[in-house]
């Protein structure tokens, strides 16, 4: 009986040792070039560096213990890779932003390889509908729109599986969600029917804050005012309500020096500036995440003739929910809100449909 007893304590025992046993080694190689450069891991949740290592013979370690599966970052200089901290060895691709190696990673990389072919096939689609000559402006956008909502089911598809997942996995895929659903309504869809620790994952929780942003600035609403301090041009305050809601049209385009898509998108905006007259239409430019010198910089560099709101940082893209520039919103007369994110000839679209030109 003893001995029957001392052995299943020690079954016991060597049980409860597996279950703590939580450790995990991240590890990558790199070009030996590299060496002796810090290769820095960051928490997601906390938005905070938790550890870093140094590169030796063209190779990076990490080890430790975790509580439970959290999503992490490898930083290298400018390379860097997602990956979900669990037990195991994990591989870091630098070159893919992946790991793979445990059960959460593999399975995260294998959708988002689904996820690369789901865009490539939109690109290759939306490139065969620009080359269409047989189509109008209107007829091109509505194309173009057709495209972006199949794509955007396909997406759901793929991701609704891992969204209802309660671990990491469940986490990154309704965080890629975020960056696909178009409305407050379509992230909802995923995000709603998720688990308290996905909803409460921190890149998850504050985009859900940008969508509640969305929401209260949608089309049809009225516009929300902000104030920026020194935002004119001789460095006084300006509001937003300097130029909406005073019986006109007002397009405003959120952008930033450094931006190329803003900066593509410059000449769209001069042609609607110019067709347009003022008595019906202004443009006003609103400078974010950039600082004053290098947004009147690249103003005299484009030579862009409409006003300014400098120094807004990030006041007005909380505020309107914006995650991504460049954004246009056109309000209306009154200072409804009638479209939000216009680009391109879907803009010269609409501007069309309501000035008729």
């Amino acid at each position: 009986m003893r001995t029957t007893w001392l052995y299943g304590s020690l079954l016991a025992l060597a049980f409860a040792s597996c279950a703590r046993d939580r450790s995990y080694t991240i590890e990558g190689e790199v070009d030996p070039s590299l060496n002796g450069e810090t290769v820095y891991l960051s928490d997601y949740q906390s938005e905070s560096i938790v550890d870093s290592a140094v590169v030796a013979d063209g190779r990076f370690l990490f080890t430790g213990n975790i509580s439970r599966d959290s999503i992490r970052r490898i930083d290298l200089g400018r390379e860097y890779a997602n990956l979900i901290l669990e037990p195991g060895r994990i591989v870091v691709y630098l070159d893919r932003h992946l790991a793979g190696g445990t059960p959460l990673n593999d399975a995260n990389m294998a959708y988002q390889a689904v996820f690369d072919s789901l865009g490539n096939e939109l690109s290759s689609r939306n490139a065969a509908i620009a080359a269409d000559s047989t189509l109008d402006p209107k007829g091109r956008q509505a194309r173009l729109d057709e495209e972006l909502d199949a794509w955007i089911a396909r997406c759901e598809e793929v991701l609704r599986p891992y969204a209802l997942r309660d671990d990491a996995l469940g986490a990154t895929a309704v965080w890629n969600w975020a960056f696909i659903a178009q409305t407050p309504e379509e992230f909802d869809r995923l995000y709603a029917p998720a688990s308290e620790y996905v909803r409460n994952f921190g890149p998850v929780k504050r985009l859900a804050a940008t969508f509640e942003a969305q929401r209260k600035t949608a089309e049809g609403m009225p516009f929300s005012d902000f104030t920026i301090p020194t935002g004119a041009a001789d460095s006084t305050a300006v509001s937003l309500s300097d130029y909406v809601g005073r019986g006109k049209y007002v397009l405003v385009d959120f952008w930033a020096s450094w931006c190329g898509p803003c900066r593509a998108e410059m000449p769209t905006l001069r042609e609607v500036w110019e067709r347009y007259d003022r008595s019906e239409l202004e443009v006003l430019g609103v400078a974010v995440w950039d600082p004053r010198s290098a947004s009147l910089a690249a103003i005299g560099e484009l030579n862009l003739p409409w006003p300014q709101i400098l120094d807004a940082g990030m006041i007005p893209t909380d505020l309107y929910g914006i995650n991504g520039i460049p954004y246009v919103v056109l309000f209306g007369p009154d200072g409804t809100i009638v479209a939000r994110n216009l680009r391109g000839e879907g803009l010269k679209v609409r501007l069309a449909e309501l000035l008729g030109k």
